[in-house]
């Protein structure tokens, strides 16, 4: 979704006024010493990352400062989401925001308005145009029959489909945007990923003694999955940073209540929930007439 310059600095005020108290919970409050807050048993190390603030995915030491980080992102975050119209990315956040275990779960995003998102985002059509493109070049040198699918996969093509949604105010830029993974607090690392998988076929056509030969690309779905998390993650700048910061700060945090996260339970204030989204993708058709040799379908 587009706004406008107007609309959009009135949201910056806004959102301004909300970020501001993370300033002294997130980046200045002092980093818990290992067990603290009642942490039980030997921190376990995690996959060591590039940080971009030393106190980056370090514990609060007090309680009232993880609470004051945990309400001021939570507000945040649903101005922004409700003034975006976001509910899908609200839902993973609220997930995200409520105190628990590690979890290795993971979320299968349904939002119909936040697949269509992703399916019309330039990024997702760059990509797929990619594809094509590389699709173009192989079968121009190897001739493929007419009539026959092939699987894009066996092509070596859409395994591993390096995808960046950048725009913060669209469900993709939000929820996934770049690719990299989540260092959880359990000690392990969860790579992100992307890939599509469809078929791909030459459709031969002859009229008045012309033949034109077309690519047709189908059945196409793209699988994203990512997480909503700053273990590691870009912390970005002026308020935002503020917010990122404390985020990543509850994600090492441990929380205790009396129910599910007692004793005997290791629990964070934020939890970096995992998240897939399938996407059913536009056919593509091209002339590739002009690419193939003279004669079409003697080899595979």
């Amino acid at each position: 979704m587009k706004i406008n310059k107007t609309l959009q600095g009135a949201f910056c005020l806004v959102a301004a006024g909300l970020l501001a108290g993370t300033t002294g919970a997130a980046a200045n409050a002092s980093s818990a010493p290992s067990g603290a807050l009642g942490q039980g048993g030997a921190a376990r190390s995690v996959a060591p990352f590039a940080k971009q603030d030393p106190s980056q995915c370090t514990a609060f030491s007090k309680n009232a400062d993880a609470k004051k980080a945990a309400a001021a992102g939570s507000a945040a975050i649903g101005a922004w989401t409700e003034f975006l119209d976001m509910p899908a990315a609200q839902k993973l956040y609220d997930a995200y925001l409520t105190p628990g275990p590690v979890t290795h779960s993971r979320t299968e995003v349904r939002d119909k308005n936040a697949i269509a998102e992703f399916r019309n985002a330039e990024e997702t059509k760059k990509a797929v145009n990619g594809i094509v493109n590389s699709l173009k070049s192989k079968v121009a040198t190897k001739s493929a029959i007419p009539g026959t699918d092939y699987d894009l996969n066996k092509a070596g093509l859409g395994l591993d489909v390096p995808i960046a949604w950048s725009d913060l105010q669209t469900t993709p830029g939000f929820i996934a945007g770049g690719q990299s993974g989540v260092a959880l607090a359990d000690g392990t690392f969860v790579p992100d990923h992307r890939a599509i998988v469809g078929k791909y076929s030459l459709i031969e056509k002859t009229s008045n003694g012309k033949t034109v030969v077309t690519l047709n690309v189908h059945r196409l779905t793209l699988t994203v999955k990512d997480s909503i998390d700053f273990c590691p993650g870009n912390l970005g700048s002026g308020i935002i940073r503020n917010v990122s910061l404390g985020l990543s700060r509850l994600e090492r945090t441990p929380y205790r209540d009396t129910t599910k996260c007692d004793a005997k339970a290791t629990c964070f204030y934020a939890r970096p929930t995992l998240f897939a989204v399938t996407v059913p993708l536009n056919d593509v058709s091209v002339d590739v007439t002009d690419l193939l040799p003279k004669k079409v379908g003697s080899t595979v």
